[in-house]
């Protein structure tokens, strides 16, 4: 057996211009852990003081009050009790909701806003239908007024002598009272031109060129104030020679003339005419 000592290994020796190689120190990431810790916590601190300022400074709650039905008042006023505003936005035909109340409105009813929210309101247009009233024996001026205010519109009107109805009052009317029409449906009136009047017209005086009468005429009964006028119609056309307001019963008496072998005589009470005669 060999008595040699254990073998030692020889370490080669550095080699020249190069520095002894070292070990990478080891990294500590407990500051990183930290500051990511600290960030996170900033963030969710920041989130909920947002929200709880939110909260603290956002108007509060209120509920749509249910105002279908009511007219525009009421329901502005019920809306404006709960804190919220109101506006029209729009104008539908409905056969059950009458003209003027409320339709729908946006939100809805029941729905939660906050105070002073815009409510928009849709009101009812009313019926697409109108039922003709009767303006039998009216003036003709409340008879228009009812027609429109019944959604409907006067149509054409004719005059005719009647000894029972005064003048300017209706005789009647078609459509027939308490039909159903469309909404705008033209009604034409039948009005009284009152009794017929006592006009003379004597025969036509002057030279063969100029023809000439006098012109006698009564107010008869009916309104306070009516006006007359008288109108000439010759080869010079048509002009007015009398117009002034009367009382019932007052007399006119007007000498007019006109030019030509045909010259015409129109007497107007109150825009309808009750004679015309040649000259």
């Amino acid at each position: 057996m060999s008595s040699r000592g254990p073998t030692k290994i020889a370490t080669p020796p550095p080699r020249v211009g190069m520095w002894p190689r070292r070990r990478p120190p080891r990294r500590v990431l407990w500051p990183q852990f930290l500051e990511l810790c600290a960030i996170i916590a900033f963030l969710f601190i920041s989130y909920h003081g947002l929200l709880w300022y939110w909260e603290k400074s956002a108007p509060p709650s209120t509920m749509v009050p249910q105002v279908v039905g009511l007219t525009q008042l009421e329901a502005t006023k019920m809306l404006a009790a709960a804190g919220v505003r109101s506006e029209v936005i729009a104008r539908k035909a409905d056969e059950d909701i009458p003209e003027g109340s409320v339709l729908a409105s946006d939100p809805p009813p029941g729905r939660e806003v906050k105070v002073g929210r815009l409510v928009h309101l849709t009101l009812s247009a009313g019926s697409r239908w109108a039922v003709v009233p009767d303006v039998r024996e009216m003036s003709v001026e409340r008879a228009r007024a009812l027609l429109r205010q019944e959604n409907l519109t006067v149509g054409r009107e004719t005059a005719r002598y009647d000894d029972a109805v005064p003048v300017g009052y209706v005789l009647g009317h078609a459509p027939e009272p308490d039909q159903r029409v469309p909404r705008g449906t033209p009604v034409d009136l039948l009005i009284s031109k009152g009794a017929a009047p006592h006009v003379e017209l004597p025969g036509g005086v002057g030279g063969p060129g100029l023809r000439r009468t006098e012109i006698d005429y009564v107010v008869p009964p009916g309104a306070s104030l009516q006006e007359v006028r008288i109108v000439v119609a010759d080869r010079n056309g048509d002009r007015t020679v009398y117009r002034q307001m009367h009382r019932p019963g007052e007399r006119v008496r007007e000498t007019v003339e006109g030019e030509g072998p045909g010259v015409t005589v129109r007497v107007y009470l109150s825009g309808l005419i009750v004679e015309e005669r040649p000259i």
